[in-house]
């Protein structure tokens, strides 16, 4: 979507977004039709090019315990995705379709991919659980404990919808009666951010590659 502005980038992301369906018998968000909507700029996702939309100013801890700045891989690509690791269904299923995204590029690209996930469940995600299960994935990815006022803040700032919701504990059944309704939108931000793609549901495997190989442009 080239020629974009920032009023019309909120508008169009909260009303193509909605919430994505985390919670056990939910539907999905209304976005789920959006990509690939026909644009001739090359992406199958939306791209936000004009202004484009840097990445967050972003800090919280990892899975190794230190304080990763989401910022500091700004020459590079980042898929940014919120969740939780009790997601019965996207989450699970996006990061899964990104990693096997990732491991379609040449290993100099994938060296250049840097896929980040937030979860929203700081109460039952302890790092250990966090990186387990990222692990399922890939061991390259990224995981950050969120679930605060920052990345509400960073929510608000990409038009995401809150988390909303809870999660039982970690005791009960697995994902219980309750589950988090969220956005299942992925950020991916291009080098230097000048251009980044929004993905907003039903997006395959040959479509996030795609878009990574274009936002990485000539090895």
């Amino acid at each position: 979507m080239t020629g974009i502005r920032t009023a019309a980038v909120a508008a169009a992301v909260a009303a193509l977004i909605g919430l994505g369906a985390c919670a056990t018998g939910a539907e999905p968000g209304p976005a789920a039709d959006v990509v690939g909507a026909g644009d001739d700029d090359g992406f199958a996702g939306t791209l936000l090019a004009d202004p484009p939309v840097p990445r967050p100013a972003l800090v919280l801890p990892a899975t190794d315990g230190r304080a990763y700045d989401l910022t500091a891989d700004s020459d590079g690509v980042t898929a940014l995705f919120f969740g939780y690791t009790r997601c019965p269904d996207i989450c699970p299923t996006t990061m899964a379709d990104v990693a096997a995204a990732r491991r379609e590029l040449p290993r100099s690209a994938q060296d250049r991919v840097t896929v980040v996930f937030v979860t929203e469940d700081p109460a039952n995600d302890t790092p250990p659980v966090l990186r387990a299960w990222l692990d399922r994935f890939d061991e390259d990815f990224v995981g950050l404990v969120g679930g605060d006022a920052r990345t509400r803040d960073v929510l608000t700032d990409l038009h995401l919808t809150a988390t909303e919701g809870h999660v039982d504990p970690p005791t009960s059944a697995p994902h219980g009666d309750g589950g988090f309704e969220h956005s299942g939108v992925v950020y991916i931000f291009g080098p230097d951010d000048e251009r980044t793609v929004v993905h907003t549901g039903g997006t395959t495997v040959a479509q996030y590659a795609s878009d990574l190989r274009e936002l990485l442009g000539p090895a």
